[in-house]
């Protein structure tokens, strides 16, 4: 065994610098919340190659004093916190004293700091641990950091960045939260020698959420204001037709700190209720304000994750605020819902209105034919004939869907063996007008109308060949992007043109949108660009497969008789015989279960009959 010995305090300080400085976008976090801390009103940051080459950061707050200037530099050195009970009402962002001195052990730094009542400022010089020069010299009051050559002296963490755009991607979404966090301030931040984000810091939330995602998002948020003595909250949750396939459009800040967490996020869906579709997500930029006492940031160096005391009483004050939200601007939440339905379907809802069904909520003991004939006329499949190719030359490319595989594992049980076998099948009720009860051997069927009919309108789109084209827009629009989507778009440029999207001012978050695919003869657009980019952060590719398939997900979702829709017993014998043909998987193309059984043995046992 080898011997054990001390480390040198330098190596020290680089190994623990991981837990605080993981990539550029952790040093502007740790010197941005400084500069908060110190009173700033006003933050500038500047960056090159995404961080890696140089990073600087000038506030106007108070700045350190000659005599703290080697001291900030020292572990756990702070002047946030003095003894451990401190830690139960914190107000500030930092705390640990460890960001300075894990910055300066793996980076060239440069300090300029200057104090309201001293003369003249102080420059500090480390070099990867060590100082190198101090001196007095003239500057503005505040505080200047640069940051230079970040991890050069650690090349084993600097192969492990990603390439300069996508840094900068990190720290343009870490600036843009904290521009949430802190309308009070004014940020500006530049990257490349270009304006990224520039706010006034005039303490408006509502500007602040323009400046980020502007006026596409921001015409279509809804105010939330909520205060029950334990907890504030304010800010703005997004109408239906903003929704997203992540998360990515979620901000949460707690007393001025962005944080993440999973049970509040959950918490807002839900405030939502049927308003969104199965794996859609709510935008919204919710402002806590907590006692400090009744929460603990102190889990995580990174401090994005924070323990609550209460949690059930913040994750239902959430609920219910949005909640009231919504119900407070019932109008345009229909409207919302209105514009969520893509064209083709509601033109063809309007033409094709399925006449007034009867209830069937008694049944005499249908008899199903085992060998009806399959064609199911509940409702015309939704049209997907071709097209005129316009704006492109070449073949137009021809896509199919794996129509069997479902976004969620369910287990493929024997059901469709019994539903498969020469026993006669009964239909001998339906329950809540969209659950039929089918009675066969001795089993005992409950089969969901709304997932049956989704996937039996999944399978024949799927079995068609779908192309994608060009259309070429009379007037562009422009979308607002983060800088992570405009760092995808630029990595996959070559992808989303082959797609059909045309493009102008790529470089910027502002981007033009020239053209738009066309899917068999409908045009996507509006927020159709943010899923293609949420596919390709999740996937890495193979947006085309992916996109067809999530289009004909909506397309057969959309057309399916839903639940709560009174249908006939000739429609319903029409679509069990299709999962008696066996040619339908017993999951909705969601992957929720078409049909469950239940014995009569089970049954039996509920009754007590059986033991």
């Amino acid at each position: 065994m080898a011997c054990i010995h001390v480390l040198k305090p330098h190596i020290a300080n680089q190994i623990a610098a991981g837990e605080v400085v993981e990539r550029p976008s952790s040093v502007v976090k740790e010197l941005v919340e400084n500069s908060i801390d110190a009173g700033a009103t006003a933050i500038d940051v500047e960056i090159e190659s995404g961080g890696m080459h140089m990073i600087r950061v000038t506030d106007n707050g108070s700045g350190i004093a000659k005599d703290d200037c080697r001291s900030a530099f020292l572990r756990h050195a702070t002047s946030k916190i003095s003894t451990a009970d401190d830690l139960e009402r914190l107000s500030t962002l930092g705390f640990r004293g460890e960001a300075l001195a894990s910055i300066a052990s793996v980076s060239h730094v440069t300090m300029t700091t200057r104090v309201k009542d001293a003369e003249t400022g102080t420059r500090l010089v480390y070099d990867n641990g060590a100082i190198v020069s101090e001196e007095d010299v003239a500057c503005v009051f505040g505080t200047t950091f640069t940051v230079e050559a970040l991890f050069s002296a650690v090349p084993a963490r600097l192969k492990f960045l990603k390439s300069p755009r996508t840094e900068a991607g990190y720290i343009g979404d870490y600036m843009a939260r904290m521009i949430l966090a802190r309308p009070d301030i004014s940020f500006r931040y530049r990257s490349d020698g270009k304006t990224v984000y520039e706010t006034y810091g005039d303490g408006d939330l509502f500007n602040a959420l323009y400046c980020v995602y502007g006026k596409t998002i921001a015409e279509k948020v809804v105010p939330v204001a909520y205060d029950d003595g334990y907890c504030r909250i304010d800010g703005f949750i997004g109408l239906p037709e903003i929704s997203r396939s992540n998360r990515v459009y979620q901000t949460l800040l707690l007393n001025g700190r962005y944080i993440r967490s999973f049970p509040a996020s959950a918490s807002v869906l839900q405030a939502y209720d049927t308003r969104l579709m199965i794996g859609r997500f709510p935008f919204f930029v919710l402002a806590l304000t907590v006692s400090p006492s009744e929460f603990d940031v102190n889990v995580h160096p990174t401090k994005l994750e924070v323990r609550f005391a209460d949690e059930q009483r913040i994750c239902g004050a959430l609920k219910y605020a949005c909640k009231q939200a919504l119900s407070g601007s019932a109008q345009h939440v229909e409207s919302a819902l209105e514009a969520c339905i893509p064209k083709d379907v509601k033109e063809q809802e309007r033409e094709e209105r399925v006449p007034e069904r009867p209830a069937v909520s008694q049944f005499s003991g249908l008899h199903l034919n085992p060998s009806a004939k399959t064609s199911f006329a509940m409702r015309e499949t939704p049209s997907m004939n071709s097209f005129r190719q316009i704006g492109m030359s070449g073949s137009v490319p021809v896509y199919r869907v794996d129509s069997s595989r479902s976004d969620q594992p369910v287990d493929r049980y024997s059901d469709n063996e019994s539903l498969l076998s020469d026993c006669p099948i009964d239909v001998i009720g339906c329950a809540f007008n969209g659950y039929w009860i089918v009675q066969r051997d001795e089993n005992l069927y409950f089969v969901d109308q709304h997932a049956a009919h989704e996937r039996k309108l999944f399978e024949q789109l799927s079995n068609r060949e779908i192309s994608i084209a060009s259309q070429p827009l009379l007037i562009p629009f422009e979308i607002r992007l983060t800088p992570s989507e405009s760092d995808l778009l630029q990595r996959n440029l070559d992808e989303l043109i082959s797609l059909g999207f045309r493009f102008e001012n790529v470089s910027s978050l502002n981007v033009s949108v020239q053209a738009v695919p066309v899917l068999n003869g409908i045009q996507l657009r509006d927020g159709f660009l943010h899923e293609v980019l949420s596919i390709l952060a999740e996937n890495g590719g193979n947006v085309a497969d992916q996109l067809v398939r999530e289009r004909l997900m909506q397309s057969s979702c959309k057309h399916a008789i839903k639940a709560g829709e009174p249908i006939t017993k000739q429609e319903i014998e029409a679509l069990l015989t299709e999962y008696l043909s066996g040619e339908a998987p017993l999951t909705c193309p969601h992957g929720r279960p078409v049909l469950i059984r239940i014995t009569k043995t089970e049954l039996e046992k509920m009754f007590r009959r059986i033991v």
